[in-house]
C-alpha cells in the first residue's frame, strides 16, 4: 500500500508541476468524435506536458492553444498540404495539429502518410506510436517505440515517448531512465531540458516519500 502511495504521489506531483495537457484524448471510433471513457481519462492524466507531438520540438511554443486556434491551424495546415501533398513535413505538422485538437484517426493517417512518402522517418514512426498510445494501444506503441530506440539510439524523441508510455504505465524507474536518456542526447534543446525536469522531480519526490521503497 506504501508503494502504490508512494507511486501515486510521484505521478501527482509531475502532473501538477508539468501542467498536465489533455493529449490522450479519445476519437470515439470516428474522425472528429469527442468523448472519453474512463481509462482513456486516467490516460489522459498521466502523461506529462511537452509531449513530443504537441510541444517538445525546439520551436517557439505556440502563443495561443485554444479550440479556435486549434481549427484555424488544422485548416490552414490542410490547405497547405492539399497543395503539396507529398510534402513530409506539412504531414508532420498536419499530424501535430490533428492530435491537439483531439481528432485522432487523422493524425494517425496523417502519419501514416508521412511514413509512405519517407519510410525511414523515424520522427513520424514515433508519432504515431503516441498516436497509437492516445487510442490506448500502448503495446503497440511501445513496441514500436523499442524498435527505434533499438535502430536510432540517439533519437531522443523515441526516448522521450517511451518515457511517457512507461510513466503512463506506472513503471516510473523505466521512465525516469529515458527521461535521462533523453536528456544526456541533447541537454540544451527542449525535450532535454523537459527530460532533465521530469526527473529531478521524480528523484526529489522519491527521496523526499518516507517508505517509497516499501
Amino acid at each position: 500500500m506504501r508503494r502504490s502511495a508512494a507511486l501515486i504521489a510521484i505521478g501527482a506531483a509531475v502532473a501538477v508541476a508539468a501542467g498536465i495537457v489533455a493529449v490522450g484524448m479519445a476519437s470515439g471510433g470516428a474522425d472528429g468524435a469527442s468523448g472519453t471513457t474512463a481509462g482513456e481519462t486516467a490516460l489522459e492524466d498521466s502523461l506529462p506536458s511537452g509531449h513530443p507531438s504537441i510541444a517538445a520540438t525546439d520551436g517557439p511554443e505556440p502563443a495561443e492553444t485554444g479550440a479556435d486556434d486549434v481549427g484555424r491551424n488544422i485548416e490552414r495546415l490542410e490547405e497547405a498540404s492539399a497543395a503539396d501533398p507529398d510534402d513530409v513535413g506539412l504531414l508532420l505538422d498536419l499530424g501535430d495539429a490533428y492530435f491537439l485538437g483531439r481528432r485522432l484517426p487523422q493524425a494517425e493517417r496523417a502519419f501514416t502518410r508521412a511514413l509512405r512518402e519517407d519510410p525511414d522517418n523515424t520522427t513520424a514512426t514515433v508519432r504515431l506510436a503516441m498516436v497509437w498510445h492516445a487510442r490506448g494501444d500502448t503495446a503497440r506503441a511501445r513496441e514500436t517505440l523499442e524498435a527505434v530506440i533499438a535502430a536510432h539510439p540517439e533519437q531522443q524523441e523515441a526516448h522521450y515517448s517511451m518515457a511517457i508510455v512507461s510513466f503512463s504505465e506506472g513503471r516510473v524507474d523505466q521512465a525516469k531512465d529515458e527521461w535521462k536518456a533523453a536528456a544526456r542526447i541533447d541537454p540544451d534543446s527542449t525535450i532535454g531540458l523537459r527530460s532533465r525536469s521530469f526527473v529531478d522531480l521524480l528523484e526529489d519526490r522519491r527521496s523526499s516519500t518516507p517508505d517509497a521503497g516499501d
